[in-house]
Parts: structure tokens; sequence; C-alpha cells
């Protein structure tokens, strides 16, 4: 097909969805069902609680020296959990532009005023707030599980369910939100602590196919890790990852095959940077050597890697384009990237003002640094979306498949918190370009909320949406190469992630060989004390999984909730581990970890989109379940 009738075939499904829509504004909306996993029928827009957004806006946040005096005395024992859970330490705040920044601003009676940078972009912290997509359903039914005083989840299925197996850790870095290694005890989960985890998270409505996030301290020095991977597998959990520093995945070539035979998906990979000056800070001596082979070892297992990126002001954020140039050109291998800017807890959270200033990483500055870094073309006002617009395709995904036994993965971050932008990758080149630069995102995720809402039923809906593609889709500014035939197979893969289920569903979900991929760059900023915004919290996609039930990672992490956690639920104190397991190895001042072998390298250059024709599209996209 030639770019003529490309522009054509464009024209004409304008055309049609102009007159498709004035159909449906003529007859009534339809109504959506009611799955059997959610506790009540589907919901369309305008029936989902709004997030709470808006400059200026009032809301309620931490006093940092109230919430860490009352964690100390839980742990004196002065006074009970329960006092903690009702008081700990709210006091009102303030979200205002001031000089080209969004500010949090509050004020403690006993320990004065608090402020804190929320974005040095005003105008990208808005369209955020615009785009970002409502609320899930309320929980129902789940008392024993979200029972946390203010910082209770009351909506949502959860995006990743965190699974702390231990803090103990092979390394000793600096920021550690956990403050591992540093504890006079140690908290270490059971196999009957497992079960209790997936029974409550089994317990509840909606219910969801979740991801599971095992984590840390370093969750692969935990004697259970294996054991509790193939507990979860045998719970009816499929999509099971680990969050890990890498060095027992690179020290040890069976463990990646042992633990992808338990079950594990793929591996969740702390990286801050592609040189050894950008990681001197975690203290590991052969720190890319170590990276490179755990990269190895996982691909030859079957898994793939996200790498995880807690970004630092004044330590690796001008280093943030050559770890997206790392991952494109290792595509085979990495799957995406999760930049985090670093949360002020654990090991930082006694931060000085003047060094917390220095150090701090607003979000938006994500966008704009990687397109300062990089040359594939990224617009920070065109490319980038809150994360809770994943919501829009997991509804679509519910409403095209109402007799699931799931939810399908429904993100539900508020926009000030989580960020994304889709890449395409063509993997023989090794070049990406922004999806938005040849596809209207933006459009086609109107288009869909106006389907969805428009309860046409599902076959009406899937027709709907495939005029919707072909019409946000331009032949002319897309890759060469790349038309709607290999639209199609791209999209079944990136529904299938987001709304499969069955237990072959990690083969499947790496059955995909194409030339091209979707590499999705997030920005994930987790909440401390100083920035601490309790509008973010009762939704919480990310819920860290205690025997107290599931607790947000803001406030597990931010709010103090892990020390009280801990202390009440110790297994030992380090002295009598010690005593009874021996001293595990700690890879920290510069020490080696001993490979056996070189690491193949990889190479880091930035990749570039050179123009070139634009491709004969040779199918057009069809249904996407």
């Amino acid at each position: 097909m030639s770019g003529n009738t490309a522009h054509v075939l464009r024209g004409a499904s304008n055309a049609t969805w102009l007159v498709s829509k004035a159909i449906n504004e003529v007859f009534p909306e339809g109504n959506l069902r009611s799955p059997s996993w959610a506790p009540g029928r589907l919901l369309k827009r305008r029936e989902r609680a709004p997030m709470p957004t808006g400059i200026p806006r009032s809301t309620l946040s931490l006093c940092p020296d109230c919430n860490r005096e009352a964690v100390e005395a839980v742990l004196k024992g002065e006074i009970d959990i329960a006092n903690f859970r009702e008081n700990p330490g709210v006091v009102e705040a303030e979200i205002v532009e001031e000089a080209g920044r969004i500010l949090m601003r509050k004020s403690c009676k006993k320990h004065g005023p608090f402020e804190d940078a929320l974005s040095n972009h005003p105008d990208f912290f808005r369209r955020m707030e615009r785009l970002a997509f409502g609320r899930d359903f309320e929980c129902v039914d789940d008392c024993n599980v979200h029972v946390h005083g203010p910082n209770s989840i009351s909506s949502g299925r959860g995006t990743f369910l965190i699974v702390d197996l231990t803090n103990r850790c092979n390394m000793m870095c600096s920021p550690c939100f956990m403050d591992a290694n540093a504890s006079s005890y140690v908290h270490e989960l059971s196999i009957e602590d497992i079960k209790t985890i997936f029974n409550n998270a089994l317990s509840f409505k909606p219910q969801r196919e979740i991801n599971i996030l095992f984590s840390g301290g370093e969750p692969t020095v935990s004697p259970i890790f294996l054991d509790a991977v193939r507990h979860a597998k045998g719970m009816g959990f499929h999509r099971l990852h680990v969050a890990t520093n890498g060095v027992h995945f690179a020290e040890n070539r069976d463990f990646a095959l042992q633990a992808k035979e338990a079950g594990l998906h793929a591996v969740y990979l702390q990286l801050d940077g592609v040189s050894e000056e950008k990681n001197k800070h975690r203290g590991l001596g052969n720190y890319m050597a170590v990276k490179q082979q755990a990269l190895e070892n996982i691909a030859a297992a079957g898994m793939r890697t996200t790498l995880q990126v807690t970004v630092t002001n004044s330590v690796n954020n001008d280093g943030l384009g050559d770890i997206v140039g790392f991952a494109i050109q290792n595509i085979h291998k990495i799957h995406g990237v999760v930049f985090q800017p670093i949360m002020f807890a654990g090991r930082d959270e006694r931060v000085s003002p003047g060094e917390r200033y220095a150090r701090r990483y607003p979000l938006t500055q994500l966008a704009f640094d990687l397109h300062e870094q990089t040359s594939i073309g990224w617009q920070p006002m065109r490319d980038w979306f809150p994360l809770s617009d994943f919501g829009i395709f997991a509804h679509l995904c519910d409403v095209l498949n109402p007799e699931a036994k799931v939810g399908s993965l429904f993100q539900e971050t508020h926009p000030n918190r989580g960020i994304f932008s889709p890449l395409l990758v063509d993997t023989q080149q090794k070049a990406a370009t922004p999806i938005p630069t040849f596809f209207d995102l933006e459009q086609f995720m109107r288009d869909t909320v106006e389907i969805t809402d428009s309860g046409r039923g599902p076959t009406a809906t899937r027709i709907l949406v495939s005029l919707s593609i072909v019409r946000n889709f331009n032949q002319q500014k897309a890759p060469s190469g790349f038309g709607l035939g290999e639209l199609r197979p791209l999209l079944e893969d990136c529904f299938y992630r987001l709304a499969g289920s069955s237990k072959h569903w990690s083969q499947k979900a790496y059955s995909y060989g194409g030339r091209w991929r979707v590499m999705i760059v997030n920005g994930m900023w987790f909440q401390d004390a100083f920035n601490y915004d309790f509008s973010g919290i009762c939704n919480s996609t990310t819920p860290v999984a205690t025997t107290q039930g599931e607790i947000s990672f803001c406030a597990y992490y931010g709010g103090g909730w892990r020390k009280v956690v801990e202390h009440q639920s110790r297994t030992a104190t380090l002295a009598e581990w010690h005593r009874t397991y021996g001293r595990h190895e700690i890879y920290a001042n510069g020490k080696n970890v001993d490979l056996g072998q070189p690491a193949q390298g990889a190479g880091t250059q930035l990749v570039q989109i050179e123009p070139e024709p634009p491709a004969v599209p040779t199918a057009v996209v069809g249904h996407c379940d």
C-alpha cells in the first residue's frame, strides 16, 4: 500500500468514526456487565471517583518529626500500635505554584514549617493531572486486610503486591529506603507467613490478576525464596517477579534456572547507571560486571529484566539517557526501565534540609532530562502520560472479557506520583522512537473511554477500537517497515500481558518474537514523610503484603509502618541469628563478587531514528483480546 493509499485509509476511518459517533449519540448507552470478580458492574468514567488534583489545593500530609517520634514511641513500648495507626503525625498541607515550581508546604505546631518541591515543570505537572483516569472499585470484604487508619487502602486492585521476604541484604547501599543491615534484629518471613499473605490477597474484591514482586532487603538471601515463588505459583499467581541487586543471579548460573523452574517470570534489576562511577555509592567493587553477568544468566534462563533505577540529583541524574540507550541495545534481555526518584526514608530519613534540597529529584524532571540526554525525539508534552491511564486499557479488557475470573491489571497511581512513556523498539536496528510520534495515543485513549462508556457489547467494542486504531495511526511518520500489519500482533502481545490469565501465562507472554517491541519507560515516585500526600495513599497500586494486612508502599516505608511491623514480628536479634545461621556475605567498601568468568559486554551507545520512507501496511488491525 502506498503512502497515498494509507492517507486515504486514515481519512476513510475518520469519516466512518464520525458516522458511528453520530449513530451512537442517537441510541442510549448500554449497561456494562457485572463480572464475578468485581463488587458490582463495571464503572463508566463518570461513575469513577476522581483523583484529587488541581493547583492550588489543600491536602493532608505528615510531620516528619511527629511521625518518627510516634514510631519510636511504639518501638519503646510507650504507645501501642492502635495509637500509631490513628495518629501517625497528620498535619494539613497546601500544594501551590510559586516561581515556576509546584511546592508542598505544611506546618506543625510542635516542629515548625516544612517545604518540598513536587515539580519544576508546572505545565507538565498539570498535563499529567488533566489526563489522569479515575479510580477503580471500592474494596469490599477487606476488613482484615486494609485496617491502617488514615493510611488504609480503600480502592483498587493494586498492580504490584510487594512481598518483603527479609530485611537482610548482601550489600550495604546508600540510599536504602529499608536501611538494610542496619537493624539490631532480623525480620524474615516464614512459609506460614507466605501462606497467610497470599490467602489475604485472595480474600477480597475486586479480585485481581496482580504482579507479585518479591523484595527485601535482598530477597534472594532468604532461605525460602524459591519455596515462596513455588507457593505463589501454586495458588494461581502467574506474574511472579523479584526485585534484586543481581549478585546471586550473577555469581550462580544455576540460580536463575532454579528460579525460572520455580515459577519466576521476570527480574527487576537495580541499576543506577552504566558505569562504575555512576554506581560507586552502591559500594560494590565490580558493579557493572555483576550486572552484565546477571543479565546474561537471567536471559539464558528464559526470563527478561526490567531495570530499576534510583535517581538522585547530582549523583546520577545526568546519566539517565545512557540507561535507556543501554536498555534499547539489550532489548532481547531487557523489557523496560523504571526510574524511581529518591525517597528520603530508611537510611536517609534524617536527611538535613540542605541535603534534601540538593538531592531531591522531582518526577517531572525525568521527561525533560530524557529529552535532552537522548536522540530519539522524545517530546515531554506529547510523549508522557500518567500511569493511571493504563487503567483505560485494563477497563477495555474487562469490557471485552466479561466472563473473566479475575480483573485486569488496573493502574491507579496518582498522576503526581507515576508517569510513563511508550517506545517502539526495532530489535534488528536497535533503534527506538516514541510511539506518539506516529500514533495519537492521547486521542486513542479518549476514543477508548468513549467506546467503553457506550456499553455496546464486546463485538461492537472491538470494531470501534479497531476503527480508532486506524484513524490514529499515521503511516507517514512511522518507522520504516512498521505498518498496521505489524501493529496488530504487537497490540495483542501488550493486551495479553495486561489481561491474560492461565497457568501458562508466563510462557505465552514470552512467545512474541516479532521484530518490533514496545518498551515502557516508567517514572514512579514513592512518597516520604517530607512530601507525603494522603490523597495518593487510599488507592495505592503497590501495597506491601504483611501478616498484618496490605499497606501502601509509601505508608510502609515513608510513613513509618515498616519499623512498626518488623519490630512486632521480628524473627530474632541479630546476635541470635548470627549464632544460629552464621553471617552471610556482604559486598561493601569496594569488595568484588567472584563471578568465575567475565561477563560479555554490551554496548551503551544512544540510538537515533533516521528519517526513512514510510512502510507499506499489510493488514488492518482487528480485535485486541
